[in-house]
């Protein structure tokens, strides 16, 4: 029988076995990996997740479930009671981990996969976390509700600033629709599971530059970029048509309508100006 779920953590237990072998699967987890997993909450994954020989250190927020996921699994797993945003606040290449148990579990930048079932209101949260900062991930599966996940992974013409943000960090891909009725209890919205393979964080490295442009060009979704840039003053209209004539787009073209590659030399050919 599920514990009552808290409206206080917007908990929705998710019941769906096919999603839960289809997140393993795609986890593509090796014997002896490492796996963070955020919100374990009564521990139907994270069963699946030991079975497949994933070490796992699990963050649970509510204090309520970790009794029973200490007498489910015991030492099995890391288990930690806290709030994973306040655990990774400081950028550092290890982050170490006191479990429940008083043992410990470390993870290492690029030695480590996420998977996270978690409430949808910190779900942009923990991707700028995971994504901008170190200890990184090599490949996130998380949960997010349908809408977002189709406003992750857009394209042109139906780019938006949070897809430029997702798609410069990780390649992202939708592994499948979830509907309601795969938790209990059951949420207003349907969901989907997304999986993102990060790419390295490399010193010198300007991405946050290029979030700078983009959120210079996403300020007015009615204007034209050249438009939106020229209005910070640090680029005259003139020159910002010029670029996008470089780039063989559009002067009239919105930010909508850029793929990642032409914001990248977009960016390039304006810090030459």
């Amino acid at each position: 029988m599920l514990p009552k779920a808290k409206k206080s953590f917007s908990q929705n237990f998710l019941t769906n076995r096919g999603v839960l072998e289809k997140i393993v699967e795609v986890a593509e987890i090796k014997k002896g990996e490492r796996v963070l997993e955020i919100g374990p909450g009564t521990g139907v994954l994270t069963k699946a997740l030991v079975q497949a020989g994933a070490q796992v250190i699990a963050v649970e927020l509510d204090e309520d479930l970790i009794p029973i996921l200490q007498e489910q699994f015991g030492e099995q797993i890391c288990l930690v009671q806290g709030d994973i945003l306040t655990l990774f606040e400081k950028n550092v290449q290890e982050v170490a981990f006191t479990s429940v148990q008083g043992t410990e579990g470390i993870l290492k930048d690029q030695k480590f996969k996420l998977i996270a079932n978690i409430p949808y209101a910190i779900t942009s949260a923990i991707l700028e976390q995971f994504f901008t900062k170190a200890p990184h991930p090599t490949r996130m599966i998380v949960m997010v509700q349908r809408e977002v996940a189709d406003r992750l992974l857009a394209i042109p013409p139906k780019m938006s600033l949070l897809s430029v943000v997702c798609q410069l960090y990780a390649k992202g891909k939708k592994v499948m629709n979830v509907s309601r009725g795969s938790f209990q209890p059951m949420p207003k919205v349907d969901s989907a599971v997304v999986q993102f393979d990060l790419y390295p964080l490399l010193d010198g490295e300007d991405r946050e530059a290029i979030i700078q442009l983009a959120k210079q060009g996403f300020s007015s979704k009615r204007k034209q970029l050249q438009k939106n840039l020229s209005a910070t003053g640090k680029f005259s209209s003139q020159t910002v048509k010029e670029c996008l004539e470089k780039l063989g787009l559009d002067q009239r073209v919105r930010a909508e309508n850029l793929t990642i590659p032409q914001w990248i030399a977009l960016k390039q050919l304006l810090s030459r100006t």
